[in-house]
């Protein structure tokens, strides 16, 4: 029995990033990064090593979902758009069309909230030519 290749990182990104909205998903993930940035510096300036590890991580890992969401908005990819989403009836049929869609968010929170984890992944696909950003 052939079992289907699990789903890249990139790819469960690119697609929480159309199906939520591009520009959402960009400014979502920069506020994260925006509200982590001072305790970020102030852990770096008093010398609290892994306060700031564990700070910049996540700064890293939220900046990585932005910087794919920019470069899909930036390529001229389109989400689904938010009036398509108000509809009840389209509403459903993107939920079953993307029944993965609460199982990958959850993944992408996780490792994002995870220090270094996301965009470690991520870089992995990307250097490995698994996948591409863009």
């Amino acid at each position: 029995m052939i079992r289907p290749r699990p789903k890249r990182m990139i790819q469960r990104i690119k697609t929480h990033n159309l199906l939520n909205g591009l520009i959402f998903s960009l400014i979502e993930f920069l506020v994260i990064a925006l509200v982590i940035s001072p305790f970020a510096i102030y852990y770096v300036v008093h010398a609290w090593a892994w306060y700031a590890l564990v700070t910049i991580g996540i700064l890293l890992n939220c900046l990585t979902v932005a910087l794919i969401s920019w470069r899909q908005w930036r390529g001229n990819e389109r989400g689904i758009g938010l009036r398509r989403f108000m509809d009840k009836e389209e509403r459903e049929k993107i939920g079953h069309a993307n029944a993965h869609l609460l199982a990958d968010t959850l993944k992408i929170t996780i490792t994002a909230l995870l220090p270094f984890v996301l965009i470690t992944l991520v870089a992995y696909e990307f250097l490995s030519r698994r996948e591409g950003i863009s």
